[in-house]
């Protein structure tokens, strides 16, 4: 039997964490499902939309994340034809990334999915509720930044 601290469990940011776990696990397994990617190459995916080109430092950096993170899911991704690597030609030790057409297209679709996910999530909200909580969530996010 597992005991619990009731003061924590009741906690906000335990409540905070326990959501965005769920989203999380709903969002990989509709990634997985029907995309083929896990979370981490979608990110991946999404970086590279937003940067366009970037070597794998840059986009590690950008996505807060190892180099040796990126390098195993753009490798994964090239193999797909969702990412093109080409040699970085300011470092021998890193290639430079971007996505192919096929890339763009799977990063848009999967992003629609994930927008259903979280509408999903909010539809018991009411508007003024998701607003309220969304701004907070800024407010929270611009204190730790």
């Amino acid at each position: 039997m597992q005991v619990r601290n009731s003061l924590i469990e009741k906690s906000l940011l335990n409540k905070i964490v326990r959501v965005a776990n769920s989203l999380e696990r709903e969002v990989e397994n509709e990634l997985k499902v029907s995309f083929a990617l896990t979370f981490s190459q979608f990110r991946v995916l999404n970086g590279l939309l937003a940067l366009g080109e970037a070597s794998q430092r840059e986009l590690a950096t950008n996505l807060e994340v190892t180099p040796a993170v990126v390098t195993r899911q753009a490798e994964a991704l090239s193999s797909r034809g969702l990412v093109a690597q080409r040699p970085n030609p300011r470092s021998k030790r890193e290639n430079v990334l971007a996505l192919t057409p096929k890339g763009e297209r799977a990063v848009f679709e999967a992003a629609e999915a994930i927008n259903e996910q979280q509408k999903k999530l909010f539809e018991s909200l009411s508007l003024k509720d998701e607003t309220a909580f969304e701004r907070a969530i800024d407010v929270l996010l611009k204190r730790l930044v």
